[in-house]
Order: C-alpha cells, then structure tokens, then sequence
C-alpha cells in the first residue's frame, strides 16, 4: 500500500490532527515559525528530504511526524516507509498522509532497505532520516538549511539528547556534543585522521545528496552500523564535515530500541564494518584492524555474562579471560586509541516534557 501527494508549502500546527489528551508543548501544542520563502541572500531554499522508517511504533511515531512536519521549512519533501506494521501505526500515517509527500506500508528487508527505498523517492538537495521512535527540535531543518550552503560542507552533525524514558513517565536526558568525548573511531583509519575529530549521532546528521550519490546507498546487510559504515564511505570519498554545538535531535531509549536491547549485537556488526574496511582502499588498515579491539572486548564481556545468568560457570570461563586479555593488550603503549574530544559530555537529568 502506498500513495504520493504534492506539498503545498509548510504544515501549520492548526492544520495537523488535534494532539492525544495530556500532551503539550513541541511538537503537540508548540510549532516553529515557518520561514520566509527565500534565504537571506534571495536564494531559494534548497529542498530537504527526510525519510522516517518505522515497524510496529505507533507509540511513538507521531511525536516524529510532528516534530519534521512542524520545522516550518518551506521546501520540506517529507517520506514514511513502513515495513508492514501490525499496530496503529498505518492509522497513524493515514491520520497524516494529507502532509506526507509520499508513504508506503509494505514488508521489507530491513531498517537498511526501508531507508534506501525511501530516498530512491527523494528529490532533495539536502537529506536525512530519522527513526519513528527519535523527533527533531524546533527550526532545526532551517538552520541545517542554511549551514548546507553550496560550496560548504557535505555533512553537518549537531549535538543531540539521549533521551531515557523512566518508568515513572519522567526523562533523564543526557546531552552529548560531537566535539566532545569518544570520537568517531578508537584509531584513525582514514589519512588525516578525520573519523577521530567528532563523535557520531545519526539522529543529528545531514548532508547533501552529492555526498550520498558519491558514497553510495546504505549496505544492506548491516541492521545496526549501516549509519556509521555510510559515513566511514563518505569521508573515504572526500566528505567535508562541519558540527553544530545545539542539540538538534533527540534519540529515544526505550526497553523496544535497538540501543538497549541489542549491544552486544551492534558490536558483532562493528567488528565484520572494521574488518571489511580494511580491506578496502583509503583506509588504514592498521587503524581498521585496532579498532576492533574495543567492540571485541564489548561481546567477549556479553558472553561472559550471558554464561554467568545462565549458571554455566565453566563456559564462562574462556570468555572472561577473553575480554581481560583484550582490555590488557589495549593498555598497552601506543595502544591507548584516539585521546578524547575536547571537553566531556554533560549529563543533566530532567523531568516532563522539557523541549525547549
């Protein structure tokens, strides 16, 4: 199932479906200003495609649509690609459709496939996806608009908040800048050491679609890294990479995310990225090979403690040595990685609805 609209400039807030009971402020009751047709030099605004995929959360897509619908964007080329969802969300993106440049409910091969297809629809100068389950702040698109300017970068990462629901309804939310802590990469594997200048939030990142014809589509056979795996493509292919210090996403966790529920299995997906890198032209390999380690060390710690919930003592066993010999061998000198971003990210925990 599937259907195509034309927009008619920038959703209003009085347009869009009345909000569930009990919600207020961005994006329910609060919207951004639309903004002026032209940018301030009389360029128009350059078109900007966002392709949400979603599969079973409905209780948490609205938010998402509101919060892109919302960004006053004058040129907003907007995508929903559903992989066959059991639960509301079909009601959802139907209660939406009349603002949706395009949407589709099919099933599909993955997170990876939902997002490929959906920019295969796109005609934006300048893209981004976000997931059905993370929503933008206000005016976020209009100055990632402007930053995108020809001539400047090719990707633009802002901050973002980690956002985790608590169960007594409250949120604690951690603000992470991407000049600040871990970078990119434990080890430069890129000359020039580009992957180790920032840290990586996919909800927060953007670029144009010279980059993205440049680097290629997502790789489908990574459900987890695809995200970072494009990014290592497109700095490969000369990416240029500019950082916003504002928080422009938030990034829900929640029991049903991949974050918390699969670590162990983003870490398996990184290892098979680093190991692939490798062997491929532009990268280091040395640097490809050593950051390895790190998520290494992340599924030997799972398998141990898989084993020990389990009661099987002896099998875990090779796994703990496994997880102490690699944390020892990146101890050693000249093994230390990347040295941490300037700074470190700030952790402030707040109640309600806190949106700016």
């Amino acid at each position: 199932m599937s259907e195509t609209r034309r927009r008619a400039g920038p959703a209003s807030l009085g347009e869009l479906p009345a909000p569930p009971a009990g919600r207020k402020g961005w994006p329910w009751t609060v919207g951004s200003e639309s903004l002026p047709d032209c940018l301030p030099d009389g360029r128009p605004w350059p078109r900007f495609t966002v392709v949400t995929p979603t599969l079973n959360q409905a209780e948490y897509l609205e938010e998402t649509l509101r919060s892109v619908l919302l960004q006053g964007y004058p040129d907003l080329e907007y995508i929903v690609v559903d992989g066959g969802s059991t639960d509301r969300t079909l009601e959802i993106i139907e209660r939406y459709s009349p603002w949706l440049d395009r949407w589709v409910s099919e099933p599909d091969r993955g997170q990876s496939d939902a997002i490929n297809k959906g920019f295969r629809m796109s005609t934006g100068r300048l893209r981004a996806w976000l997931n059905s389950d993370d929503s933008y702040y206000p005016g976020v698109l209009g100055r990632v608009g402007q930053c995108l300017r020809p001539g400047g970068p090719d990707i633009v990462f802002g901050a973002m908040d980690k956002v985790t629901l608590m169960p007594d309804a409250s949120e604690a939310i951690v603000t992470s800048l991407p000049t600040q802590g871990e970078p990119m990469h434990m080890f430069p594997i890129l000359p020039g050491d580009e992957g180790s200048r920032f840290h990586f939030f996919q909800p927060a990142m953007f670029w144009t679609d010279d980059i993205w014809s440049a680097a290629g589509e997502l790789d489908e056979r990574y459900h987890y890294v695809m995200d970072l795996e494009w990014c290592n493509r497109a700095l490969a292919k000369g990416a240029r990479v500019e950082t916003m210090e504002e928080p422009l996403a938030r990034f829900t966790l929640h029991p049903g995310s991949k974050s918390q529920e699969y670590e162990y299995r983003f870490a398996r997906e990184r290892v098979r990225m680093y190991l692939e890198l490798a062997r491929r032209p532009h990268f280091r390999t040395a640097g490809c090979l050593l950051s390895v380690l790190k998520p290494m060390q992340r599924l030997s710690t799972y398998g141990y403690e898989r084993c020990r919930r389990e009661g099987r003592i002896l099998a875990a066993a090779p796994w703990r040595v496994a997880a102490l010999s690699i944390k020892g061998l990146r101890r050693l000198p000249g093994l230390g990685g990347a040295p941490h971003l300037q700074g470190s990210t700030s952790a402030s925990p707040r109640d309600g609805k806190d949106l700016r």
